[in-house]
């Protein structure tokens, strides 16, 4: 099952077995959210939608404010915002309370949006807006087989397509960097790096890996399992963003030979560094190497770039 079916499973679950809405939500932002830690809520989100749909009964402000509530670490407003549509499509305008709409005097005008200028500027009714939106979806759902009769949209009943699992999983990256070394607790992420303040996310760029971990107090954990040489050494490349940081942990065994800050340097661009870490003590023996990512409270947390581990 995919992420999305599994935390709607669990919404609907807790919801027939008598959970309130507060608990229910609880459980989602506990299951989900940990696996999305900066903008890439969309699983948890889904899941605190449905949790506001199902318990707002179909009432406007019930529903909005159940999704407000629950926003704790989510998008409070995108989440209220899409159940409020979920209930508009069900009831239509006469869904919204009027003391609401009144104050609003049918404009929408404007010259920018957060600093976007709108070229031409914006002059219209909202009803004519919505309509021309009501009339794109009817043109939609038409070519789907929809009709509308007695002035109700009928939708014609499909099965069920279910859609293959998703089988990847971001360990399995490392195939395809250094099939070597084994990637544990990276976390999904969203928009990542220097973005906006956004703290960062797992993937593959080329040969470089950027990382962030999954739980930011346990960190993100490389390990691999190798038989070392008469005069070993690991050496790998490491970065940061700019204005960002992170800490490296490189153990062997259980000894911790190198624990290191990696900072990003004031300039957009990322400065690479070389660390090598001498093996000596370890000469001929076969050994589990660990790399560990610690997200820094004092900084500003980021990714972590790796390129180029290799054993000498």
């Amino acid at each position: 099952r995919s992420p999305y079916r599994q935390c709607l499973d669990l919404v609907v679950s807790l919801a027939e077995a008598g959970k309130s809405a507060a608990e229910v939500a609880r459980a989602v932002e506990d299951r989900w959210h940990i696996e999305y830690p900066a903008t890439n809520n969309a699983v948890a989100n889904g899941g605190l939608v449905a949790v506001a749909v199902w318990f707002g009964e179909g009432d406007f402000l019930k529903t909005v404010n159940l999704a407000f509530a629950a926003g704790d670490m989510t998008d409070a407003d995108c989440n209220a915002a899409n159940a409020g549509a979920v209930v508009g499509a069900m009831r239509g305008a006469k869904a919204l309370p009027g003391h609401l709409v009144e104050p609003l005097n049918d404009r929408l005008a404007g010259s920018a949006m957060g600093g976007v200028p709108i070229t031409p500027p914006v002059e219209e009714r909202i009803s004519d807006v919505a309509r021309r939106i009501a009339a794109m979806g009817l043109k939609m759902a038409a070519a789907e087989g929809a009709r509308v009769e007695g002035g109700a949209l009928l939708v014609p009943l499909r099965e069920v397509e279910t859609q293959p699992a998703e089988l990847f999983t971001l360990s399995g990256l490392t195939r395809y960097w250094s099939p070597e070394w084994r990637l544990e607790r990276a976390g999904f992420g969203g928009a990542g790096g220097g973005l906006r303040g956004i703290r960062g996310l797992t993937y593959l760029d080329g040969d470089v890996l950027a990382t962030y971990p999954r739980d930011e107090v346990r960190g993100l954990l490389l390990t691999r399992r190798a038989k070392l040489g008469p005069r070993p050494a690991l050496v790998l490349e490491v970065a940061a963003d700019a204005g960002r940081g992170w800490q490296l942990e490189v153990y062997v065994e259980n000894t911790r030979l190198l624990s290191r800050m990696i900072a990003g340097g004031a300039e957009k661009e990322r400065v690479w560094q070389t660390v090598r870490a001498p093996l000596d003590d370890f000469a001929g023996r076969e050994v589990t190497l660990r790399l560990y990512q610690f997200v820094l409270p004092a900084s500003r947390p980021g990714n972590a770039y790796w390129r180029a581990p290799r054993l000498e």
